[in-house]
């Protein structure tokens, strides 16, 4: 028996025995996650459990379970996020269970997602969600952290600072494998790294060649890519043309970062990224 098939027995155990799952649910292991362990439990219901395995430190994007229960929790019923069910702690770890969303990967509609992320901004923000910084300099500075080849070090960007924006909700991981289309629209999944602070953080991430090459295995189209742009407002989306080569340089320095960590696809997706921050430059 593998550690995974170990691990999974080992906590459906655990949730029947707190009656927190069907003891009849069939559980498939699903792909994609690149942190924690999740499963889709088919049966009186439909439902993702969500074990958190790796809390380590990650230079760019937290995994905090807490923070993701108590997004799910104040967006509940505002067709933007899953439905939570309940937060357990275990010995094996947290476990997070919400309502599956049965759809497809997002695919192409740009302007779907600005819609989302506009809704997602004027949100309130659950408390104790930790702060971004939201100035050029300080953004640069992260990427500095995690140690950039001298290559990159050459195309880092001059730091802009911008008036200080209207702090909102961001959820920071807007990448196509977290956006599911279904009958009811478009849904944001995997809420394990929000915060406050900038809008443009999740234009950004929407708009990274490198995380669309991780996840669909091809580019951003330009079509796709205008649309989106085209029905951000008006003032969110030339705050991110200011700030763009600081969020792409960034993005480029987080790509090494996770290439040298082993990660499968990374080296090539950095090179996306830097293309882009040439364009930009």
């Amino acid at each position: 028996m593998t550690d995974q098939a170990h691990i999974e027995t080992a906590l459906r155990a655990l949730l029947v025995a707190r009656g927190a799952i069907d003891a009849h649910a069939r559980w498939i292991a699903q792909a994609g996650g690149q942190s924690n362990m999740v499963w889709h439990l088919r049966g009186a219901d439909d439902v993702v459990c969500k074990l958190y395995l790796n809390t380590a430190h990650n230079p760019l994007y937290a995994n905090d379970p807490t923070a993701e229960f108590a997004c799910l929790d104040a967006l509940a019923g505002r067709g933007i996020a899953p439905t939570p069910i309940g937060f357990h702690l275990t010995e094996l770890g947290a476990v997070l269970l919400y309502r599956y969303v049965a759809g497809q990967q997002w695919r192409a509609d740009g302007a779907a997602v600005a819609d989302l992320l506009g809704r997602i901004q004027s949100m309130p923000a659950p408390n104790g969600l930790r702060h971004l910084p939201v100035d050029g300099a300080d953004i640069l500075a992260q990427g500095d952290r995690m140690a950039p080849s001298a290559a990159l070090s050459d195309l880092r960007p001059q730091a802009r600072l911008l008036p200080s924006p209207d702090l909102v909700l961001v959820h920071t991981d807007v990448v196509p494998g977290n956006l599911i289309l279904g009958a009811d629209g478009l849904r944001l999944i995997d809420w394990q790294c929000p915060a406050i602070g900038d809008g443009v953080v999740d234009v950004a991430s929407f708009l990274s060649p490198a995380m669309h090459l991780i996840y669909t295995g091809t580019d951003i189209t330009h079509k796709t890519r205008q649309a989106f742009l085209d029905a951000l407002p008006t003032g969110l989306a030339a705050r991110y043309h200011a700030l763009a080569p600081a969020y792409h340089w960034r993005m480029a320095a987080y790509c090494q970062w996770c290439a040298q960590q082993g990660r499968a696809g990374y080296a090539q997706a950095g090179q996306a990224e830097q293309d882009l921050l040439t364009s930009l430059q």
